[in-house]
């Protein structure tokens, strides 16, 4: 037979293997020995532990023969293929045990059966052999392995030695079931059955000489695959296995049918046994139910003293394999409700009183091999939840431990008294206990023996140690509560380990325990729990020898919330006290002489001071710190207050004060200052009086007294204690902070730090009166600001009077004010009123950003060289001790508003940051403060590091201080100018038809007004020096506009004025000339192009605006065209506000105006602007802006509009306003844009010609010119009607038919003579169109010539008187 596969069949890891072949007597086999010492290591108390051979896991036992696994090689790879040294899946691996058996192994002896169980009855239940021998000794299966091949030449000889080896087991295992099978070792595989007939024949004759089946008879090759046979065997082995534990479970049965109803013990074993054979034959649920039947069995049995221990003892073995199968079996609540139902019967069954411990000691291994069932059950899948977890059962385990100690010790006492003394020098156990398990080998109703028995289990019960129990039992239990989040009781189960190892003797694991637990316990506030809690953990550090932990208590102790009385507080102050001067605490006759040299040992390597957070230390002594002022100034004497309070009702003796400082935007640079001197007062009242009177006279009622060495503070005063110094040593512009308070207590030897935060906590309720709290009777003030000084004073003049301006937002009182459109000149003048020299004395000056587009500054106006920015630094240079200079600027402004400027003054100071530091007395209590860059651990702890203040209690001053380098800083300071600007005039513009007729659509080639009204808003009086209107280029003014304005000397706000303009269009929109249309123009045709008309490309500029302007959305067609694609990044501003303004800008292109490069700017500068730099120019001439093309007439080269929605239609051109303020001599220009009308092409273009002048009595010609726009010949009739016979007398065609071609003109020329002066009314002409010669037209096309004929031509005329010499 040959096997492939490959499987893993090592024995489970819980399998503890028979310990070995050793006997007690020599003349025994090897094989009986180990089965003797097995026994004799059962035989222990049977109360305190499960044995092993219970808690395993029962498999068959198959034994190996004939394998020498030390010399051979094959044979100990065919031991480790079955035994699991080779490594397999847990899936793959069969529930079997292997055991090598010697050559001289000696089989147990079968005993012989009985006949009838009537006259039987046996001394116990269960023998401690039983389950020993079937698990290790008893084999199920007894395997015979031969190296025999079927071509050997010795087969003969080897197959006699091979039957003689089989008959030598049969007889060994005589009476036994025991199965045996041959395995024959061969090193090829074999071949298929019917091709080997060697095979076959010589199997039959070994079958036949060694007396076995086919069946019994194996083959095993020892090939690659051995792995493989191996798990084929395994299969087969168990087979056999279970077929032998099948018959064994027949035969128990058989005999538990013999037994009667007095034979309740034999019932009880039958069932153990038939539960532990179905165990091996993995049939689990057999196994619980006869295990429960045995179980029930028990109560039939009457429980007194003898029998307690062997039935609790039975019940618990029954009651850990019950569990365990429940468990098994995935029914974990029966489990649970099994288990509970045991231990309440049992646990008031104690037996002997003198033996109470065994009885606990039995209850706490109940408990936990429960929880560690639990535990495994866990493990495989179960879910557990925070009532019903492991945790719970080991702690309970721990609790019996306890009692069993607590019993144990009490019936040692008595047992010893009362045996006087009697007691065995070395009892075994092997004196005490028979073979059967909870049977004692005492004689039953002697009362000596078993009073010596007694008294030998109690001494043998002083040998354990109780508390290692308790502390696994203890921790295993923390870890289930830690897991199922049971927080709180785990840290009771700490206590418990904490005082466990306390008793043991082990100090520092107690002390460690304990002090862990005091901060949880501490912040809960249970009193009652944390008070005993500190008083182990001091016993603790007191019995170890830690200072630094015996020290923190001992303060800790002396608060009043903990319960004692004062004479223990007193005790424990005098021994702390001790402890600073470097003595024990206690003197050396109550200090054991171990404590008494840990002690020695512990003040001689004492690392000093030992720090104690008040934080956490509550109500012993309670510490306030306030500054006097919120705010200092850099020369004035910084002065704190401590206030300090003992809450308990002992006197403590303070070494010395101290308050940590710290910068609240650089913590890591701290300040300690010391308290020199104190006030003491015995109530609040008092003190709060003392503030009042200081605060009301600004000094100290009385002199404050000195601090000394070891200040004794009372119970129940309040400390007010003192600490100056000069503020100049702290770095200006800081916010100093209160970190921590520090107290020290004790010697130079051996001290306490005792340390506060800075944060006063206010209590949660309040005291109905208000007085009795710190806060309602002292200002706690926990920053105090170092206020920088300032070295410059600036006074602004604005205008061109002598005014000051405002700084902060209030509005300047000025003789002038300013205006739009004007060049206001701010004069500042910087002093220096201070001993120190000043460098790099800076004025930089910035517009906001809301009004960086019609608000600029300069600092020069001379012609040609007016660059504007948003910002100007003006370098004032150096200023000596007490000098002063100016800095002149202009603001100039196309809006009328109030403008914000911001002004930083800055400058360079040499200074000694070294010597700021050097702390110096400050007089009467003053004190240096002493830096520290890098505290130690004894200047700073974790809980009381410095952190950056969320919010800034003091005034924060608008000076920045900035270090340049070790010697050199810059201070600067923001201020605010406010200058509200007035509007200058107020511009409107009109169209009208030249029959004075609102205008809403204008037609090409149509002569219309424009009426310029302008009303003066300026709140100075100005004189208007001239007004022109600059025209576009497709416009056409009249030579009546161009006639010089004469205008009053001196105007004052409301005055109004106006000018009437006669304009021409030349081109409709969609023709709108463009100043590129007429370059390129200009090359097609040849000729040169004046060089004021080339566009030169900008040069790259200095600038600090901060973005260029660009073009309207909404801007026209021929805006669209030519100005938005042309538009640099350098513009020019021309206009400013008006009702219907937009800002005209043009290209810096062509213009003669020199640019000014500020230079580098600021780093200030810099920082306030994003994007790209541009530059723009304003120039007072609007001329120069435009590209002319003739006199008042050309194209405007950009565009910026001020407005939201600015208007789509064209620019017609720009109104300028010269003007100056009275008695002034600048020279300033308002520019107004006039947005045109939308023009349409007209039928027919009418011109009329009149003289200007008309007298009566002589001639005049009346001229009409008709001139046709349109494509096609016009056919017109005119007609010329004379209203009044007697105004004129009229030469011409009255009536006139008249063909005009395309883009012709026709004159109609009328001579009239005047008859009457005065207003007189022209003879009217009329043209409608032939409709005979051109029969498309109709009577609306008449209608709008009619209306043309009305706009062009005028209705009446003034004749003046005729000439003296015409009357002559």
């Amino acid at each position: 037979m040959s096997v492939i596969c490959s499987v893993d069949c090592s024995a489970d890891a819980d399998v503890v293997p028979y310990p070995g072949c050793e006997s007690q007597r020599s003349h025994q086999p090897e094989s009986r020995r180990g089965f003797e010492d097995e026994q004799l290591g059962a035989m222990t108390m049977d109360a305190t532990a499960l044995p092993s051979e219970l808690l395993v896991t029962p498999q068959p036992l198959v034994g190996f023969c004939g394998l020498d696994t030390v010399r051979q090689g094959v044979h100990k790879a065919v031991w480790e293929a079955f035994s699991g040294s080779i490594q397999r899946k847990a899936t793959e691996r069969a529930a079997v045990q292997y055991k090598l058996l010697p050559p001289n192994y000696e089989f147990p002896v079968a005993k012989p059966k009985r006949a009838s169980y009537e006259w039987y009855h046996p001394k116990g239940i269960l023998k401690r052999n039983w389950m020993l021998k079937h698990l290790h000794v008893l084999p199920s299966v007894v395997v015979l392995f031969q190296d025999m091949e079927w071509n050997d030449v010795q087969w003969t000889e080897k197959q006699v030695q091979c039957a003689g080896i089989v008959q030598a087991l049969k007889n060994a295992l005589q009476e036994r079931n025991t199965r045996l099978c041959l395995v024959l070792l061969q090193k090829a595989a074999p071949l298929p059955p019917g091709e080997d007939l060697l095979a076959a024949e010589r199997a039959a004759s070994l079958t036949t000489a060694c007396g076995i089946t086919s069946k019994m008879l194996f083959i095993l090759p020892h090939t690659e695959h051995l792995t493989g046979y191996a798990l084929r065997l395994e299969s087969a082995f168990l087979d056999m296995s279970q077929s032998y534990y099948a018959l064994m479970s027949k035969r128990i049965r058989n005999h538990r049918d013999q037994l009667t109803a007095a034979h309740t013990t034999l019932k009880i074993r039958h069932q153990f046994k038939l539960g532990f054979v179905a165990e091996m034959r993995q049939d689990f649920s057999t196994a619980q139910k006869h295990y429960f039947q045995a179980y029930a069995n028990l109560d039939e049995i009457r429980l007194n003293d003898s029998n307690c221990l062997e039935i609790k003892t039975v019940a618990g073995f029954l009651n850990y394999k019950i569990c365990r199968l429940m468990f098994k079996l995935k029914t974990p609540r029966d489990a649970i409700n099994q288990f509970i139902i045991h231990v309440d019967k049992y646990k008031s069954r104690v037996g002997f009183k003198d033996l109470a411990f065994e009885h606990h000691a039995w209850m706490s291994t109940q408990h936990s091999v429960f929880a560690e069932l639990f535990c495994e059950a866990i493990k495989n899948g179960l879910p557990a939840l925070q009532t019903q977890h492991p945790g719970i059962y080991y702690h309970k385990a721990a609790e019996y431990v306890m009692k069993r100690r607590d019993a144990a010790q009490q019936a040692y006492e008595s047992l010893l008294s009362a045996a006087e003394g009697s007691v065995p020098s070395n009892p075994t156990p092997l004196s005490l206990y028979t073979e059967f398990f909870g049977i004692r080998a005492v004689k039953t109703g002697d009362p000596v023996a078993e009073q010596q028995a007694n008294v030998q289990l109690c001494e043998q019960e002083r040998g354990f140690n109780h508390s290692t129990g308790i502390i696994a039992l203890l921790s295993q239990a923390m870890a289930q509560f830690k897991i199922y989040k049971c927080l709180r009781f785990r840290k009771k189960l700490a206590v418990d380990m904490a005082e466990e190892y306390l008793k043991s003797g082990d100090h520092a694991k107690a002390l460690t325990l304990y002090s862990l637990m005091l901060p949880d316990y501490r912040q809960e506030k249970w009193s009652t729990i944390f008070t005993d809690v500190l008083l182990k953990t001091l016993r603790c550090a007191l019995l170890s020898g830690s200072v630094a932990d015996y020290i923190s208590c001992s303060v800790e102790a002396l608060s009043l919330r903990h319960h004692g009385e004062q004479a223990e507080r007193v005790l424990l102050l005098e021994n702390l006290w001790q402890v600073f001067q470097g003595l024990p605490p206690m003197v050396k006759t109550q200090l054991p002489p171990e404590a008494q040299a840990l002690w020695t040992n512990a003040l001689g390597s004492v690392k000093s001071p030992i720090q104690i957070d008040l934080d956490k230390v509550v109500d012993v002594v309670e510490m306030c710190a306030t500054f006097d002022r919120v705010q200092l100034n850099n020369d004035d004497v910084l002065q704190l207050q401590i206030i300090v309070r003992v809450l308990t009702d002992v006197p403590l003796r303070v070494r010395s004060f101290h308050v940590i400082l710290a910068d609240a935007a650089n913590p890591q640079n701290s300040y300690k200052l010391e308290a020199l001197k104190f006030f003491c007062f015995p109530s609040l009242t008092q003190l709060r009086c003392q503030q009042q009177e200081r605060e009301k006279t600004g000094k100290l009622p009385k002199e404050p007294k000195a601090i000394e060495k070891n200040m004794r503070l009372e119970p129940g005063s309040y400390y007010q204690l003192l600490c100056s110094t000069e503020a100049q040593q702290f770095h200006e512009n800081t916010q100093l902070r209160i970190v921590r308070l520090e107290a020290h207590m004790g010697t130079e030897h051996v001290a306490a730090l005792l340390t506060s935060s800075s944060n006063y906590a206010r209590h949660p309720f309040r005291h109905h009166t208000r007085s009795r709290d710190l806060d309602d009777n002292v200002t706690i003030n926990p920053l105090c600001y170092i206020a920088p000084t300032f070295h410059l004073v600036t006074q602004t003049n604005l205008g061109h009077g002598n005014g000051s301006g405002s700084l902060e937002g209030d509005l300047p009182v000025v003789s002038t004010r300013m205006l739009v459109n004007e060049y206001y000149p701010v004069v500042t003048t910087v002093n220096n009123p201070y001993n120190v020299y000043l460098q790099n004395v800076g004025v930089h000056i910035s517009v906001p950003v809301a009004l960086r587009s019609s608000v600029f500054l300069t600092t020069d106006i001379s012609p040609g060289r007016q660059k504007l920015h948003s910002q100007i630094q003006i370098d004032v240079g150096e200023l000596p001790a007490h000098g002063s200079n100016t800095a002149t600027f202009y603001i100039f402004s196309l809006a009328e508003t109030e403008i914000k400027l911001q002004q930083r003054l800055s400058y360079t100071l040499d200074v000694d940051r070294g010597g700021s530091s050097a702390g110096t007395g400050t007089g009467s209590g003053g004190t240096g403060a002493r830096i520290n860059t890098a505290p130690n651990s004894s200047e700073s702890t974790p809980d009381h590091e410095v952190r950056s203040v969320p919010q800034s209690l003091a005034t924060i001053s608008p000076v920045q201080i900035e270090y340049l380098d070790e010697t050199r800083l810059r201070k600067s300071r923001d201020d605010t100018l406010t200058v509200r600007c007035h509007g200058d005039f107020k511009f409107s513009a009109r169209f009208y038809t030249l029959d004075r007729k609102p205008l809403a659509q204008v037609y090409r080639g149509e002569n219309f007004l424009l009426r310029a009204n302008t009303e003066v808003l300026a709140v100075d009086d100005v004189e208007i020096l001239d007004s022109f209107f600059i025209c576009d280029h497709n416009l056409v003014q009249s030579n009546y506009s161009f006639k010089q304005k004469k205008y009053s000397n001196r105007y004052s706000a409301g005055d109004q004025l106006e000018s009437v303009i006669v304009l021409r269009t030349n081109s409709a929109l969609r023709d709108w000339t463009t100043a590129r249309d007429l370059d390129h123009r200009g090359k097609l045709e040849g000729k040169a192009v004046a060089s004021k008309f080339i566009r030169s490309s900008p040069a790259k500029l200095t600038s600090e605006e901060s973005s260029a302007p660009t073009p309207p959305a909404g801007m026209s067609a021929y805006m669209s065209k030519s100005l938005a694609a042309k538009i640099p990044t350098t513009m020019t501003i021309i206009n400013s506000n008006s009702a219907v303004s937009n800002a005209l800008q043009a290209a810096n292109a062509g213009l003669q105006a020199e640019e000014v490069n500020l230079g580098e700017e600021t780093s200030i500068a810099a920082s306030n602007q994003e994007g790209p730099k541009t530059t723009r120019l304003v120039y007072n001439k609007a001329l120069e802006a435009v590209q002319g093309t003739g006199h008042c007439r050309g194209f405007i080269k950009g565009i910026y509009t001020l407005e939201e929605s600015p208007s789509t239609l064209p620019i017609f051109g720009v109104f300028c306003i010269r003007w100056r303020r009275a008695n002034g001599k600048e020279e300033n220009e308002s520019k107004f844009v006039i947005s045109g009308l939308d023009i349409a092409e007209p039928p027919l273009n009418i011109y009329c010609t009149i003289e200007e002048k008309m007298f009566v009595k002589m001639p005049m010609a009346f001229k009409v010119v008709l001139k046709n726009p349109t494509t096609h010949v016009l056919h017109l009739i005119a007609n010329l009607s004379i209203s009044k016979t007697d105004n004129f007398i009229c030469s011409g065609h009255k009536q006139l038919d008249i063909s005009i071609m395309a883009y012709e003109e026709k004159e109609l020329v009328y001579n009239l003579y005047p008859l009457q002066v005065g207003w007189q009314e022209l003879p009217v002409l009329s043209l409608e169109y032939n409709t005979k010669a051109d029969p498309q037209k109709n009577d609306s096309q008449n209608a709008l010539l009619d209306e043309l004929v009305q706009r062009a031509l005028p209705k009446r005329v003034f004749v003046l008187p005729p000439l003296k010499q015409q009357n002559k």
